[in-house]
């Protein structure tokens, strides 16, 4: 499932604005363990 993946924040911004108020974006990477290249 989704929620027992190891995630990590790659980029983390807050934006202020009269229209939207206070705002935070979050970028995330999730590890994959199992992962073949073939």
């Amino acid at each position: 499932p989704i929620d027992d993946a190891e995630w990590t924040i790659t980029t983390l911004t807050h934006t202020v604005s009269p229209d939207n108020g206070f705002t935070t974006s979050i970028e995330l990477e999730v590890k994959i363990d199992d992962l073949e290249m073939e």
